[in-house]
């Protein structure tokens, strides 16, 4: 028993010379565990009285509200813990101000006040002032127990301790040991059945302390009844925390604290401490002297309210691009309220900006490599550094990154439009069509790059298009050629006009391809092989065909022109011992003729020449002879020719009568050319007139896909005095065959109306085609 008396004291002095939250949580264990072996014996009081107060948190020797000066002390030490500024000192030094009125012993608050002061010279002045208001002696105060970490909102709250319904002695009194009139009123014969139920029904009604004197008559007729032992640890430990029950708390002090919740949901703490304080002072009125849910909501809004406030501190920081320290704010806020949902996001936001932003930098700082990659990591930059203003889009240091990133992607720009412009200098320059097309390839590739770091780049979009449509005419002229070269292969008439024509279409732009000339070339080789042919099987108007071909494109970029030159000389010299056997084939025929008519003259002269003979005739003699009266005058009459005009001419006769005589002369010539005709001018005079334009064989139209040449004469030597548009009507108005030939191509001569101007000319038959409905044209025989 002395033992256990030595052990209470001792216990009761150490709790009296700390104030430490966890060294009161180690003192109360061990204040729990002497009330158990106090039971039933003469120090059971005692060892309850103490272990009230240590539970409570009320040292006799301290009259100030211990419970208020330990939130003030968490919220300082937070306070100074992450002060990254002046200003959270000197909020700390108002809150242990605050906390000094209260208990200007307390050795926690005085140790926090000499580390705030250790800041700078101004704060040690202040608080020095402090100290020398409240009169702390500093060579007196207790030593300070060592700062503990605030303590989250999720861990258990701080016991209440205000006024308990069941108040312990003073340390200087003795301790009760008379106890029957806070019993229940209970005959003493009682049974174990009886007092069981009512056990119960004090426990659940809220009636801790006649549940302990009930549950202590059990333990007294069995001593080892669990529920009795169960039920009064349970009720000391709620009437000691000061826990009351929802039914007892007076209609009016629920509703005032209902409506502090509400506003505490809202975020309006004030008001919200105010109704708390109003439902504590209702509930105390109708007898409850303690309610933990009011105290520890007071508590929590002291946690909340500095929650908030260092939220609202750390959004300051942030816009001030200050990201370290409102870093430390917010984290100084989750350690108040660690599941508060604004603290964590914002931890997270302004980690995930740290990371991003450290990323960026490290990745401008690394850009390198072929364009290619250089694209994608500025491209990646952009992306992040996008996403990153959109959390904070008023940033200044964003905007800085942001230019320095637009300064980048300017430089890359400018190296990929360069190096285009340069891959598409070396196209122009270029003469084979591969090259062409994989140095394009090069260049469109780059425009894609600079279309892909910007894609309303109007210019690089005008140079991709651009670089596109000639990729496409260098592959489609690549296809052509390789099938004009399989067309040449085959060696038929058709096959080669059809490489012809198509190796024309590209000889304006792909003159200079190697693949292109040698196809040419083996073309050229296959006319020239059959104008040779032909020429050796005497068809001169089929050589003279096949060396025109020869002069025309695409032939003319071969530069050949001695073996056309010597082709011709050929067909110069047969048509012209042609025409010296044709005038020796005449003469002899002429001398044949002159010879056959000497030796039959006997036999035909009488009859050309018969001979006068003399005959005898009746003479009329006219009664009137009719004299002419006017004699005809030969005048010399200058008549310019630009149209065919008709000449009429007079023979006089011994009777004046004026035969006409029209003939038409066709004179294509622009200068006046003067005629000397006798013209008879009777009375009766007549006028020549012009023979109306005759009528078209035939009607025909240019059918094909490209204009015709009109022709001087009809043969492909002469000159071109126009060209046709494709889709004119043209009206045949002569044919024949090709000049010099019996057998060659038949040429058309046409009329042909475009706007006011009518031309005339020669075409070849092959280049039109008769108009639908209407009559073809006639053969040739």
């Amino acid at each position: 028993m002395q033992d256990l008396q030595q052990a209470i004291d001792d216990l009761r002095q150490r709790a009296q010379n700390t104030s430490d939250a966890q060294a009161l949580a180690e003192l109360e264990q061990e204040a729990r565990d002497l009330l158990t072996e106090a039971k039933n014996t003469p120090l059971e009081a005692v060892a309850q009285a103490l272990f009230s107060e240590i539970a409570g948190g009320h040292s006799p020797s301290a009259g100030a509200d211990i419970a208020a000066v330990r939130g003030l002390v968490r919220r300082a030490r937070i306070r100074i813990e992450i002060a990254g500024d002046d200003d959270d000192i000197d909020e700390a030094i108002d809150i242990l101000a605050e906390a000094l009125q209260l208990d200007a012993g307390s050795p926690d608050v005085i140790s926090l006040l000499q580390q705030a002061g250790s800041h700078s010279a101004q704060f040690k002045q202040r608080v020095h002032e402090l100290f020398e208001r409240h009169q702390v002696d500093l060579t007196t105060a207790p030593e300070a127990a060592p700062p503990t970490p605030a303590a989250p909102l999720s861990d258990p709250a701080p016991p209440y301790t205000g006024p308990s319904s069941y108040a312990p002695p003073e340390s200087d009194s003795p301790p009760p040991t008379d106890r029957v009139e806070d019993e229940p009123s209970f005959p003493s014969s009682a049974t174990l059945d009886e007092l069981l139920p009512r056990l119960t029904e004090y426990y659940y009604s809220g009636e801790y302390q006649q549940t302990i004197d009930i549950a202590n008559r059990i333990l007294a007729i069995q001593s080892n009844n669990p529920t009795a032992v169960e039920y009064r640890e349970k009720s000391e430990d709620n009437l000691i925390r000061g826990i009351v029950p929802d039914h007892r708390i007076p209609f009016e002090a629920r509703v005032a604290y209902n409506r502090a919740n509400s506003l505490v949901r809202a975020g309006n703490y004030e008001e919200a401490s105010g109704l708390y304080k109003e439902a504590r002072e209702l509930a105390e009125r109708d007898g409850i002297l303690t309610w933990k849910d009011v105290e520890q909501a007071l508590l929590d809004i002291q946690d909340l309210a500095l929650a908030r406030e260092l939220l609202g501190d750390g959004d300051r920081l942030m816009a001030a691009d200050s990201w370290a320290e409102a870093l430390r704010k917010y984290e100084g806020a989750l350690r108040v309220v660690p599941n508060d949902p604004q603290g964590e996001e914002r931890v997270e936001m302004i980690r995930r900006i740290q990371q991003d932003t450290d990323q960026i930098l490290g990745s401008l700082n690394t850009i390198g490599g072929t364009l290619d990659e250089q694209v994608a990591q500025i491209a990646q930059v952009r992306s992040l550094l996008t996403h990153t203003r959109q959390l904070l889009p008023n940033s200044q240091r964003l905007a800085q990154m942001q230019q320095e990133v637009d300064a980048r992607l300017a430089s890359i720009r400018s190296q990929l439009s360069n190096q285009a412009q340069m891959e598409l200098n070396h196209v122009s320059n270029s003469t084979t069509l591969d090259e062409r097309a994989l140095l394009l390839n090069g260049a469109i590739k780059l425009m894609e790059l600079g279309l892909e770091l910007n894609p309303a780049d109007s210019a690089f979009s005008e140079m991709l298009m651009d670089s596109r449509k000639l990729h496409a005419d260098i592959t489609r002229a690549q296809q052509v050629i390789k099938r004009a070269q399989a067309l040449v292969t085959q060696n038929f008439d058709s096959e080669l006009s059809q490489a012809r024509q198509m190796l024309s279409d590209l000889v304006a732009d792909f003159a200079q391809d190697e693949r292109y000339r040698s196809t040419v070339n083996a073309l050229f080789t296959r006319y020239f092989e059959r104008a040779e042919l032909a020429l050796q099987e005497g068809r001169i108007g089929e050589a003279q065909t096949w060396l025109d071909a020869l002069r025309e494109d695409p032939f003319r970029i071969l530069g050949r022109g001695a073996e056309i030159s010597r082709i011709e000389v050929a067909i110069r010299g047969r048509r012209a011992r042609g025409r010296i056997v044709l005038l020796f084939i005449l003469l002899i025929l002429l001398g044949i003729g002159g010879l056959g008519a000497a030796m039959t003259r006997d036999q035909w002269e009488p009859a050309l020449f018969p001979t006068a003979t003399p005959t005898s005739t009746a003479t009329f003699t006219p009664s009137m002879t009719f004299t002419p009266s006017l004699t005809p005058t030969p005048s010399a009459t200058f008549t310019p020719s630009l149209t065919p005009t008709a000449t009429s001419t007079a023979t006089a006769t011994s009777t004046p009568t004026a035969t006409p005589t029209p003939t038409w002369t066709f004179t294509p010539s622009h200068t006046p050319t003067a005629s000397h005709t006798p013209t008879i001018t009777p009375s009766p005079t007549t006028t020549p007139t012009i023979t109306p334009t005759p009528l078209e064989l035939c009607r025909t139209w240019v059918s094909g896909d490209e204009p015709i040449n009109l022709r001087r004469d009809a043969s492909r030597t002469k000159p071109r005095i126009g060209i046709i548009p494709r889709g004119t009507r043209v009206d045949v108005l002569e044919q024949q065959r090709q000049e010099g030939t019996t057998s060659g191509p038949i040429w058309y001569k046409v009329r042909i109306q475009i706007d006011d101007l009518q031309q005339q000319g020669w075409v070849r038959s092959d280049t039109v085609e008769p108009i639908p409905g209407s009559a073809e044209c006639p053969d040739i025989p």
